[in-house]
């Protein structure tokens, strides 16, 4: 992460080049960010990186999202986790599963619906 003064600092675990260069622009000037494409790639980046924010795609080629959330869960308990996703159904077994999230957006999303996210989250 390139950290400037006061930035945030966000780790985006999304498997999608599109989003994630999306990610990168929109957000360069707003956040210091670092990236993962695979749920291996997001734990080794989290134990390096130490995030104010982790935005946690649920569907990776390597791990499913809830599984990724329960092992963040167990390393970093209080760092506030963004859910994104394009499957409703996953909320309410977040939520049965007690894995505390700081907020769930549905793709598609506005980018200016995620960054209020990432401001409000901790």
């Amino acid at each position: 992460m390139t950290d400037q003064p006061n930035q945030r600092r966000v780790l985006f675990v999304e498997d999608e080049p599109a989003l994630r260069i999306s990610y990168e622009r929109f957000f360069r000037p707003r956040y210091a960010m670092a990236f993962a494409s695979s749920g291996a790639e997001a734990l080794a980046r989290l134990a390096e990186e130490s995030p104010d924010v982790v935005v946690l795609d649920m569907r990776l080629p390597d791990t499913d999202g809830v599984d990724l959330l329960r092992r963040i869960r167990e390393t970093r308990p209080t760092v506030p986790v963004i859910i994104t996703t394009a499957y409703v159904s996953v909320e309410p077994q977040l939520h049965v599963l007690d894995l505390a999230h700081s907020a769930y957006l549905i793709k598609p999303f506005d980018l200016d619906e995620l960054g209020a996210a990432i401001d409000r989250a901790g």
